[in-house]
C-alpha cells in the first residue's frame, strides 16, 4: 500500500508555523534561563526587573485612577524612580500586565521581549539579503540566542525594559514591500516612546513624504488616544514633562552611554553648556547625512542604521540598553562577511560584537551609578564611554567605507522614484539582472 506523502505546498505553509513555535520555545527558555541566573547573583539580583516595577506600578496607579506622573518607586540601589513614558505606553502594555503576579509578570515580559528580538533577527535577515526560508529560519533561532547574549539585550532582559518593542515597530516600517503604510510603526514607537521621532527625520530627508505623512499622523494618533482616555496625565507629560530627560537618573552615570553622559564624565560636570548642544547638533547632522547617503547607495538598513546611531549619540541619555538598534547592523554585517569572504568586514563584525558584549567599565572597577561626576583618568574615560566612540567611529568611517564599495543590494534597495527623490545617486541592478545585485543574491541561499 503506498505511503501517504506530503505535498511541497503543504510543508511550506507548515515552515513559518514551525519556525516561530521554535522562536517562542527558545524564547521562553532563555528568560527562564535569565532569570534562574541573575537572581542568583549579588550584583544582577539588586537590579532584577527595576524597571518592570515601575512598570507594573503604573498599570496598578492607572486601574486605580491616580496620576501616573506623581507616581515613585523608590528602589534601594536608585533611589526615586518615577514613571518616564507617555500614558499610552501604561494603557497597552502596563495595564494588562500588572493583572499578573510580578514573577509571572516579568516571564510574560521578558519572553515577549525575546520573540520581538526573534522577529528583530528575521527581518534583519531579510533586510540583508538573505531569501532561502529554510537558511532563514534556521539563522533566526541561532541568532536570538547569540543575539541575547549582548550586554544591551541582557541588560533589557535584567531591567524588564521596552525597547525590543519599539525596534521592531520601527524595522517592521523598513522591511515593508508596500509604501501605504509605510511610517505608520515610527510613528507608533515614538508615541510609546519619543526617542524613535529621529526617523521621521529621516523619512524626510530621503524625501518619502508620504512615509513621514504616515508617521506624523500615527504619532499624533497615539498623543490623542492618551487625551482621550487620560486627559490630565497626558496634559502634564506632553506640556512640560517630556522635556525633563533628568528625570531618567544622572547624565554622568557610566551606563549613559550618550555623548552627553560622556561630556558629564569628562567634564565632572551635569549642567548642559550651549555648547554641548552645538556638538550634538553637529553630529546629529553629520549621521543623517551619513544615513542618507547609504539610502543613495542602495541600503535602507544602513541608513536606518546609522539614524539609529545618530539618535542614540545627541540623545540626553541613552542607556546601555537603548543600543539594541545595533542588532540589525550586526546581523547585516555577518551575512556581508560570509557572503563576500571578507577579513575585514568580518574583523569588525567581531570587533562590534565584543564591545556590545562585554561590559569593560564593570571588569575595570569603574563605578556605575557614582552620587557625584567621578573624576577619571584618560584610559578610563575612553572605557566609560565604549558605546559613543563606536557610534561616532561608524558615522565618521561609514561614508568612506559606502563610497569604497559598489552599491549594495541587500534587500532594503529603495525604488527608483523614491531614489529619484532622494537625488542623485547609483541605484543597485534590479532582480533578474547583472551586476552587483546579482553577485550579492547569489550567495543569498548559503548565508
Amino acid at each position: 500500500m503506498p505511503r501517504p506523502t506530503t505535498s511541497p505546498k503543504r510543508r511550506r505553509d507548515r515552515r513559518p508555523l514551525l519556525t516561530w513555535s521554535a522562536v517562542v520555545a527558545v524564547s521562553v527558555a532563555l528568560a527562564l534561563a535569565a532569570s534562574w541566573i541573575y537572581t542568583r547573583d549579588d550584583y544582577w539580583s539588586q537590579r532584577w526587573t527595576v524597571d518592570l516595577t515601575v512598570y507594573l506600578a503604573s498599570g496598578e496607579t492607572v486601574r486605580e485612577g491616580a496620576s501616573l506622573y506623581d507616581l515613585v518607586i523608590i528602589s534601594p540601589l536608585y533611589g526615586e524612580m518615577p514613571y518616564l513614558y507617555p500614558p499610552l505606553t501604561a494603557l497597552l502594555f502596563f495595564v494588562p500586565l500588572s493583572f499578573l503576579p510580578a514573577g509571572a509578570a516579568a516571564l510574560v515580559w521578558n519572553s515577549a521581549s525575546l520573540v520581538a528580538l526573534g522577529a528583530v533577527v528575521w527581518l534583519s535577515l531579510g533586510m540583508a539579503g538573505v531569501r532561502d526560508d529554510r537558511t532563514r529560519s534556521a539563522l533566526t533561532v541561532v541568532g536570538l540566542v547569540l543575539a541575547a547574549c549582548l550586554l544591551p539585550v541582557r541588560i533589557q532582559l535584567i531591567a524588564g525594559q521596552i525597547n525590543m518593542f519599539l525596534l521592531l515597530l520601527v524595522l517592521l516600517d523598513f522591511s515593508r514591500r508596500s509604501d501605504r503604510l509605510r511610517g505608520v510603526g515610527i510613528g507608533i514607537a515614538a508615541g510609546l516612546k519619543i526617542t524613535p521621532l529621529i526617523f521621521i527625520v529621516y523619512l524626510l530627508v530621503t524625501r518619502r513624504w508620504a512615509a513621514a505623512r504616515n508617521a506624523l499622523a500615527a504619532f499624533l494618533v497615539t498623543v490623542a488616544i492618551g487625551f482621550l482616555v487620560l486627559p490630565g496625565d497626558a496634559a502634564r507629560y506632553w506640556g512640560g514633562l517630556v522635556l525633563h530627560s533628568s528625570r531618567a537618573g544622572g547624565v554622568f552615570d557610566t551606563p549613559n552611554q550618550s555623548l552627553a553622559g560622556a561630556m558629564a564624565r569628562v567634564l565632572s560636570s551635569e549642567q548642559f553648556a550651549s555648547w554641548w548642544l552645538l556638538v550634538m547638533a553637529v553630529v546629529g547632522l553629520w549621521g543623517i547625512a551619513v544615513a542618507l547617503l547609504a539610502f543613495r547607495r542602495g541600503s535602507d538598513l544602513l541608513g536606518f542604521s546609522a539614524t539609529a546611531v545618530t539618535g542614540l549619540l545627541v540623545s540626553p541619555v541613552s542607556w546601555e540598553h537603548h543600543w539594541v538598534y545595533v542588532i540589525p547592523l550586526l546581523v547585516w554585517l555577518a551575512v556581508r562577511a560570509h557572503r563576500t569572504r571578507s577579513l575585514p568586514v568580518a574583523v569588525a563584525t567581531a570587533v562590534l560584537v565584543t564591545v556590545f558584549t562585554v561590559r569593560i567599565f564593570m571588569l575595570v572597577g569603574i563605578q556605575e551609578s557614582p552620587p557625584a561626576p567621578m573624576a577619571l583618568a584618560a584610559w578610563e574615560q575612553v572605557v566609560a564611554a565604549a558605546y559613543p566612540l563606536t557610534g561616532l567611529a561608524l558615522l565618521a568611517l561609514g561614508p568612506l567605507w559606502l563610497r569604497r564599495i559598489p552599491p549594495i543590494a541587500d534587500g532594503t534597495a529603495p525604488s527608483a522614484g523614491d531614489a529619484r527623490r532622494a537625488g542623485p545617486g547609483r541605484l543597485p541592478d534590479p532582480p533578474g539582472r547583472g551586476g552587483d545585485a546579482a553577485h550579492e543574491r547569489a550567495g543569498a541561499g548559503t548565508a
